[in-house]
């Protein structure tokens, strides 16, 4: 019975659609290529860049952040529908008491099947013009036998939705995730390029009181001494500007954290000196499909709109109910729980639509398109994915080569700025020549820190873009 019963379920069972996916990431370059293809994102993948300020921060985040916590609560509403969608599947009992104080009329021949709203009887019948009490005590059975799977294919589609609310919350929590740990390197950043500035003004001081000691002897003129206070200016005015940026980017933090404003306090440290470059943990491109959230999520959509379709199709069935009723009934209270009050009734009842209006093919239509909706949208899905990573991967790689240079770049005006000012104390390079080659060496540090902090936030993103991490299976003991 219970074979023929799902062999009767309309619709058919979800199979995943045919996407096209690259074979490899090797294509898209060096970095691609020499990361091995079996290497996935851990679980607790932030800890790889080896900073506990920053796990520290993440694990309260996931603590306290309220997005996080709202789309938890979204999970328990979802289980919630499953277990309201299965309750379906069981027959559903009632218990009832009712006293009643009835009048016959005297112009009919069954009143009291009248008055009760019963068909007249023998069992029912009372004469009329009398009156007397009815004492009723009854258990009501409600059955719907799901022969066309009507009540199955819903709680599959509940199923799959609360599974796509589980993938939205592990979206929520990845993106806060990412967000936390590009907050924290842009903060270090800012660290950075604060350090760069006090020691640029601490320097262009140290140059100012030595041009305009050489001013007051003759050796220097007094536009060197304009020029150099002009840089003097310069630095200067880049620290509160900065501390402004950083003070705003930690308030950013706090919020993300589920914390009020002024909570965190973070002592100043350079960028470089916090941050571990990880490796990249790629993996194959078809992996993207069993680990990103948001492909998983948009899966679980098109599965429950498959399982819709058979729940529409098997409105156009007959439905088969078991109802029946029983009790103890009695019009003398002391007599009420005796044998003799015993009565019930049950048997199947079989409803068959005839003509419904076009309610059940607009239901059905509705489900179908809404099917196909949802499959356009996991194939874009899938597509975007591809994309994301795809660009993650050829921004890393153009970053390193452009970190190269740019490193290559501060040590060159380094040295330029020394030869400058040798070339100046001996009179052969006028003081505008030190000038520019101190611009460029503070543009170089500046654009270095820039470029670092970028790689970091761009590797975040691959590590988001990548699903972050999962924890894996539970390994069953043997039996």
């Amino acid at each position: 019975m219970v074979l023929a019963l799902y062999a009767c379920a309309q619709g058919n069972d979800y199979q995943r659609p045919q996407t096209e996916a690259p074979d490899s990431w090797s294509r898209l370059g060096p970095i691609a290529a020499t990361v091995p293809s079996d290497r996935r994102p851990e679980a607790t993948w932030w800890k790889t860049f080896q900073n506990d300020e920053l796990s520290e921060l993440v694990e309260q985040a996931l603590q306290h952040n309220h997005d996080v916590k709202q789309a938890v609560a979204r999970i328990v509403e979802g289980r919630a529908s499953v277990m309201s969608a299965t309750a379906g599947l069981f027959p559903h009992f009632n218990l009832s008491s009712s006293y009643t104080n009835l009048a016959v009329s005297e112009n009919t021949l069954a009143g009291l099947g009248l008055v009760t709203g019963q068909r007249p009887g023998p069992a029912i019948f009372a004469t009329p013009g009398t009156t007397f009490d009815l004492w009723n005590g009854a258990m009501d059975l409600r059955w719907e036998i799901d022969f066309w799977g009507r009540i199955r294919r819903g709680r599959e589609a509940a199923q799959a939705e609360t599974t796509a609310l589980e993938h939205d919350a592990r979206a929520v929590a990845l993106s806060f995730i990412s967000d936390v740990g590009q907050s924290y390197f842009r903060i270090r950043e800012l660290d950075e390029q604060l350090d760069i500035a006090t020691r640029t003004l601490a320097v262009r001081q140290e140059s100012l009181e030595i041009i305009q000691k050489r001013a007051s002897v003759g050796l220097a003129s007094e536009l060197d001494v304009k020029r150099t206070e002009v840089l003097v200016a310069e630095a200067a005015g880049l620290i509160p500007d900065l501390t402004r940026l950083r003070v705003i980017e930690s308030h950013r933090l706090e919020v993300l954290v589920g914390m009020a404003p002024g909570s965190i306090d973070l002592p100043p440290k350079p960028l470089r000196a916090v941050i571990v470059q990880p490796d990249i943990p790629v993996g194959l491109p078809s992996q993207l499909l069993e680990r990103r959230p948001d492909i998983l999520r948009a899966e679980a959509t098109l599965i429950a709109s498959n399982a819709r379709i058979g729940q529409a199709r098997a409105y156009f069935f007959p439905t088969l109910m078991i109802t029946g009723q029983g009790g103890l009934q009695s019009t003398d209270f002391a007599k009420w729980f005796t044998g003799n009050s015993l009565n019930y009734s049950i048997g199947p009842s079989v409803t068959l639509p005839i003509f419904q209006g076009g309610s059940n093919l607009a239901r059905l239509d509705q489900a179908e398109s809404r099917y196909q909706q949802m499959l356009e949208g996991y194939r874009q899905t899938i597509l975007l994915a591809f994309h994301e990573v795809a660009d993650l991967l050829t921004s890393l790689n153009v970053r390193g080569e452009q970190l190269t240079h740019q490193r290559t770049q501060l040590t060159a005006a380094q040295e330029a700025v020394r030869l400058a000012q040798v070339r100046y104390r001996k009179g052969m390079v006028n003081y505008l020549d030190v000038l520019d080659a101190q611009r460029t060496v503070l543009s170089a540090e500046t654009q270095l820190v820039l470029t670092e902090r970028a790689r970091l936030t761009e590797m975040v993103s691959l590590f988001k873009a990548l699903g972050g991490g999962w924890q894996p299976a539970p390994v069953k003991p043997p039996t």
